[in-house]
């Protein structure tokens, strides 16, 4: 079994947090065609054939949950799926963390493929598509990311375990999936904060970003984005590009400027903007927290919609 979320859950949350309700899309590979009854279709691990066993635990080991088969007697494991609106917003956010590490602008072109796993929490296992805007050159990426529910006030908490071009080696290289918890200020742990009255523009701990580095740092819409989809949980493609109105963010570090503070890793971003189209006019608030390890960035997201008018 790979349900690698449990330990990490009972560390940072007092109580695992529910299940986030989704449809899969129907199985890339289609399983056996002699009929299966419901029990055996759904046994645990142990029951399965040892072969296929032996089989599904390589692949899991050997890809990191990115290249397994569909395996029918799997409860709880590691499975091909359609890819929904949640796997494309959670690759866009893998994406974005290893830019951040590596220091690249790969653009995401499509997802591939996707593996879901459905235990305690939401494992999206992701392989896309990524282009390199200095070259055009196109590569394979793949990210871990786990949808751990809501707490403190935050109505979407993703967690990105394992963020990659895809290696030549298989195996799990330099990353792990187990977060540090301990490794993240306490500033960054309480509650999700509430929207600040007057639109923080009397909020000394507020910074405005400037429209030029809006610009330099296209991955903010990735978090207006994150904020929007924390209240819609729908396909974000419909709603996007978003005209941003205006963006501020804090650290716990007050006497910074606002370009690095946009380049922290712990910072909490307020976003004032519309949907495309005249749509609403929206009000979204994302924390984003790492322990510093390779691959890891959390994002938590909250939203208010002020507008419905077209």
């Amino acid at each position: 079994m790979f349900d690698v979320m449990l330990d990490e859950a009972n560390l940072w949350y007092q109580e695992p947090p529910p299940l986030p309700k989704r449809k899969l899309e129907p199985p890339v590979y289609s399983p056996p065609p002699s009929p299966v009854k419901e029990e055996e279709a759904y046994s645990s691990e142990e029951d399965m054939d040892p072969v296929e066993r032996e089989k599904y635990r390589l692949q899991t080991v050997e890809s990191c949950g990115f290249d397994v088969d569909f395996y029918n007697h799997i409860f709880n494991g590691i499975v091909p799926s359609g890819c929904t609106h949640y796997d494309t917003l959670f690759a866009k956010a893998g994406l974005h963390c290893h830019n951040l590490e590596k220091g690249k602008k790969y653009q995401l072109k499509r997802v591939v493929k996707v593996n879901a796993e459905i235990a305690s929490l939401y494992n999206s296992y992701s392989t896309s598509e990524v282009i390199d805007p200095v070259d055009n050159s196109l590569h394979t990426f793949q990210t871990m990311v786990t949808d751990a529910g809501k707490a403190k006030k935050a109505s979407l908490i993703l967690l990105t375990k394992i963020c990659r071009i895809k290696p030549q080696v298989p195996g799990l290289g330099d990353a792990t999936v187990f977060w540090d918890f301990n490794a993240i200020d306490d500033f960054y742990k309480t509650d999700m904060p509430d929207w600040p009255f007057n639109d923080g523009l009397d909020n000394p701990h507020l910074v405005e970003v400037k429209e030029s580095e809006l610009l330099d740092n296209e991955w903010i819409c990735l978090y207006a984005e994150a904020a929007l989809f924390s209240e819609w949980r729908s396909e974000m493609s419909d709603y996007t590009p978003f005209e941003m109105k205006r963006v501020m963010v804090q650290t716990k570090e007050d006497d910074v400027e606002s370009s690095v503070k946009l380049k922290s890793s712990n910072a909490i971003f307020y976003m004032i903007f519309k949907v495309r189209g005249g749509g609403p006019l929206c009000r979204g608030i994302v924390r984003k927290t790492s322990d510093g390890r390779t691959g890891h960035l959390r994002l938590e997201a909250r939203c208010w919609i002020d507008d419905m008018s077209n």
